[in-house]
């Protein structure tokens, strides 16, 4: 999955949570580093540390974490994570992240740890006093052991989304920036699904997240919110009945399903579609036959945090042309 290695996301998670295996760190660093310095950007909104603590919250994974005290140094093993902590205004806290969280560009100055498995030791040199993980592979598990407040998301949905983004407020005390954050992508995502209701046709859509092997190529599945896009901008997902979130789909079972649109995750790796359409077989698919395989920016859905309201605006330009029309 070399494709999903590079994305920043799992989806997880989602795709980074689900599918996402990160690249191994290199050696810790040499003294154990400061705060960051990085570049603040305008919060959303500022907000009083809340008295709240200790504070017992719970995960995506189920597990309780309780901080006795608001977490001063935080590590994000998360692009979505980083992203949403810089949304809320509270990027003073982080000060290490992995490799993959470039966004915004002032996340890009932060100390880097490597990829998604990168060495416990290395994340405990930074002293953090929480961490934000996905749920891909053990390394939220070898942290736990060690006695580390580690948070792990993996959303299902949107739903699961917004939940993040409000624990992570509760988390650095910025409730309120969350709650307004939350608020705003949400009247922008109905928005979309009240015109989409307008349609009347539902198109058929195979999301494909990693063509590495044209013979396995990874597809977007149930119960992930890449699925609750799709179906929210008036579509049909192909991989919906599949039995896990990120299933390997054959050429056959791509054909015998013949998707109307197909978007692919993977674009920027280099799958275009003139690749796609000279895969074995695919001449016949209807979204091949009528010109509707379409490349997306991976990171507005893939990544669960603020810019998948973007992501689904582009998703239903992708899908209801004749409604969203076809601009950027």
């Amino acid at each position: 999955m070399r494709a999903l290695r590079r994305s920043a996301t799992i989806f997880t998670a989602l795709l980074i949570a689900l599918v996402v295996l990160g690249s191994c760190g290199g050696t810790g660093p040499a003294t154990i580093p400061g705060q960051s310095t990085a570049p603040a950007t305008t919060p959303v909104q500022s907000v009083a540390p809340a008295p709240h603590y200790p504070l017992t919250v719970t995960d995506d994974r189920g597990k309780t974490i309780t901080m006795r005290l608001a977490p001063a140094r935080v590590v994000s093993l998360a692009p979505s994570a980083t992203e949403i902590v810089f949304a809320l205004g509270a990027q003073d806290r982080l000060v290490a992240v992995d490799d993959y969280s470039d966004h915004p560009a002032e996340a890009k100055a932060l100390p880097k740890l490597g990829g998604f498995r990168t060495s416990p030791e290395r994340i405990l040199a930074y002293r953090p006093d929480l961490i934000f993980a996905i749920s891909s592979g053990d390394l939220a598990e070898q942290l736990d052991q060690r006695g580390q407040p580690v948070v792990v998301f993996d959303p299902n949905d949107l739903e699961g989304v917004y939940a993040n983004i409000g624990l992570i407020g509760t988390l650095l005390d910025r409730e309120e920036a969350a709650r307004a954050l939350v608020d705003r992508m949400r009247a922008r995502i109905a928005a979309v699904a009240l015109k989409a209701g307008g349609a009347t046709t539902r198109p058929r859509v195979l999301h494909e997240v990693d063509s590495t092997d044209p013979a396995r190529v990874y597809v977007a599945g149930p119960r992930n919110f890449i699925d609750s896009i799709i179906t929210l901008v008036g579509g049909q997902n192909v991989g919906a009945s599949a039995p896990t979130k990120f299933p390997r789909f054959s050429p056959e079972e791509i054909v015998r399903s013949d998707p109307q649109v197909i978007v692919l995750g993977d674009a920027r790796y280099g799958v275009t579609p003139a690749v796609v359409a000279a895969r074995p077989g695919y001449a016949v698919i209807d979204a091949v036959r009528n010109g509707r395989v379409l490349p997306i920016d991976e990171d507005i859905v893939s990544r669960p945090g603020p810019r998948l309201a973007d992501g689904v605006e582009a998703y239903a330009r992708l899908v209801h042309p004749e409604i969203f029309g076809t601009g950027p």
